[in-house]
């Protein structure tokens, strides 16, 4: 006879309720809990720098932003590629480079000045997305219709990049991220990551190269960003430099903090909560006021929860008998 723990069945009820949300719920509910997946796609991505290996950076808004870019550039402004498998793969591979370029140049540096080296970086291509190249990015307009068509089979219409097609896609592709780092989290290659978190020079002495180590986790990281910006340009349907701007960093930096780093769920909880704060003070105090409840935000979150809420979550689950 199976048995199910308390802990097991308050997951399937989560998984449920939000497999089941497109069929009950509005298209902007639908659309807030989209972005609320994509950013956890995003804060995993960070967490593996930042929660296994102590990396802390403000260059993912990079890797998040030019894989959108990717998307712009190759279905509008340069080509007019429609094909959503190219185009995909085409964003995993800018948020690859990307994460090999500025992996290999900030980890000469360790601790604030590798971090002020990812911020460079973040302004540098902020810069260039906003002086609009060649008329390749658009500027301050950014690249809009850049979401990809609906597939089509015999006939059968199929569209993943929409409402609750995308909503659906997402969410497969967050448990996947999910499976995906979590194997790697739990391997002898996460082991050198915790180890380097906890004792680089013990590393070093062990005859480790701890440089290469960093950077391929930064190309995995970047790979993963670049997958939460390609999936975030297809729900909005733009591409606009805030997506490169280093308060996009900042703000995933918050989200892995706020949900708890190092673990799975953490960020993702993070996410949700972010996102719709950020959402719902938009819209009564417009979008500009964002910036400083984040700020706000930050330093409410290290007085009152510098854990994150999943230790505590963690805590009253088995202050509760449920683990």
């Amino acid at each position: 006879m199976l048995t199910f723990s308390p802990k097991l069945i308050i997951y399937i009820l989560i998984f449920a309720t939000l497999l089941f949300t497109p069929l009950f719920a509005g298209d902007y509910l639908v659309h807030l809990v989209t972005s609320s997946f994509i950013l956890g796609i995003l804060a995993l991505a960070y967490d593996l720098l930042y929660g296994h290996m102590g990396i802390v950076s403000l260059g993912h808004s990079v890797f998040y932003g030019i894989a959108a870019y990717t998307l712009g550039m190759l279905s509008v402004t340069i080509f007019n590629i429609k094909n959503p498998i190219i185009t995909f793969v085409a964003a995993m591979t800018a948020g690859a480079m990307l994460g090999l370029l500025i992996g290999y140049v900030s980890t000469f540096a360790k601790g604030i000045y590798s971090l002020l080296i990812t911020f460079a970086f973040a302004h540098i291509f902020y810069l260039l997305v906003m002086s609009n190249p060649g008329g390749i990015t658009e500027g301050e307009n950014g690249i809009t219709q850049v979401r990809p068509p609906p597939l089509y089979i015999g006939n059968f219409t199929l569209n993943l990049f929409k409402g609750a097609g995308l909503y659906y896609l997402t969410f497969a592709i967050l448990i996947v991220s999910c499976i995906l780092l979590k194997a790697i989290i739990e391997s002898q290659l996460g082991d050198v990551f915790r180890g380097i978190k906890e004792n680089e020079n013990r590393l070093l002495a062990l005859g480790f190269n701890v440089r290469q180590y960093k950077i391929f986790a930064f190309v995995i990281s970047g790979i993963f960003s670049g997958i939460a910006g390609y999936l975030m340009a297809c729900l909005e349907n733009i591409v606009t430099p805030e997506m490169v701007s280093w308060t996009t960093g900042a703000q995933t930096l918050l989200i892995v903090v706020l949900g708890g780093p190092s673990s799975l769920l953490g960020p993702i909880i993070g996410s949700f909560l972010i996102n719709i704060v950020r959402f719902y003070i938009s819209s009564l105090m417009g979008g500009g006021t964002w910036v400083y409840v984040l700020g706000g935000l930050y330093i409410l979150t290290m007085l009152f929860l510098p854990q994150g809420l999943w230790k505590y979550v963690e805590r009253v689950l088995v202050s509760l008998g449920i683990k």
